[in-house]
């Protein structure tokens, strides 16, 4: 995906990754992971009375353990549209929590955007950004890394403003549904934007096959799947006090996932973490992938 050790390396440092000593999660010991499991796993329902959308934000400003895996992501995502050409009038961004940085690079290239979550509150602080209410989370650093990549960073403004207007509708999503944006009833869209959803929201192999079928039911024939994660996130992760389930799945758990919803993979790109990356949670690497149905 990086090409050579040395890009990889370099990218790593870029990102903030093994600031501290490099161990394996072998090396790291049970002790971590399973002070992690021993609660109770937050889950489904859990997540309209449990899941703090302040706290999950927190995890977006620089120096927190996650800014790092932020950055992977939004580099990737500018160009994997860019470099692949993924363009339509209509966005489906599935799950998209209460977050809009991975929407960013996105928003440049389609007319019209859906954004969607399980979660009430999610909802609400997504449409609290939208019309720039008092008290909204400040996405104004990620605009500007952002319009940097794009060599357009004195614009970062118009493209906020631009990516506000786009979004016609904020709307409840249940990737577990046949129809995941039920009660909704939308046409198919030209591309789906799924960040870092699909194994927090399934609780096995089998549900999570289940949902790449459902999300691509809801894309054009012809149209784009991007898909963002984690590999092998085999501890819960963490917002604020709660800690919430996670399906750890590997490439070939995912490659087979695509097969069976019909979708081909096109761009695929990963980095490995380290035990240090993140402390409290044990994954092995994050990928950016596009497929087409």
């Amino acid at each position: 995906m990086l090409g050579n050790f040395g890009k990889l390396f370099k990218l790593r440092v870029l990102l903030g990754f093994g600031k501290s000593q490099h161990r394996t999660f072998a090396q790291a010991g049970a002790q971590g992971t399973s002070a992690v499991k021993a609660t109770r796993a937050r889950h489904g329902e859990d997540y309209h009375t449990h899941f703090d959308p302040k706290a999950y934000l927190a995890r977006y400003s620089p120096g927190h353990d996650f800014y790092g895996m932020k950055m992977f992501f939004i580099q990737q995502l500018h160009e994997i549209f860019r470099d692949n050409q993924v363009r339509g009038d209509r966005l489906l961004d599935i799950g998209t929590g209460p977050a809009i940085a991975n929407l960013i690079s996105a928003s440049r290239h389609f007319s019209e955007i859906v954004a969607s979550d399980y979660a009430e509150s999610n909802r609400t602080e997504l449409w609290a950004w939208i019309r720039a209410e008092a008290g909204a989370y400040d996405w104004s650093h990620y605009f500007k890394i952002v319009a940097e990549l794009e060599r357009n960073r004195e614009n970062w403004e118009v493209i906020q403003q631009q990516i506000r207007q786009k979004i016609k509708a904020v709307v409840p999503c249940d990737v577990n549904q046949e129809n995941p944006l039920a009660p909704s009833v939308f046409q198919p869209f030209d591309a789906v934007l799924c960040s870092s959803v699909v194994d927090v929201a399934t609780s096995c192999l089998a549900a999570y096959n289940l949902a790449l079928r459902n999300i691509s039911s809801i894309l054009k024939s012809g149209g784009y799947l991007v898909l963002t994660g984690h590999l092998n996130f085999e501890s819960n992760y963490v917002v604020g006090d709660e800690e919430f389930s996670i399906v750890p799945v590997t490439k070939p758990n995912i490659e087979m996932a695509l097969d069976g919803a019909k979708l081909r993979l096109v761009d695929w790109r990963e980095i490995p973490m380290h035990s240090s990356d993140v402390p409290r949670h044990h994954i092995e690497g994050l990928y950016v992938l596009l497929a087409k149905k």
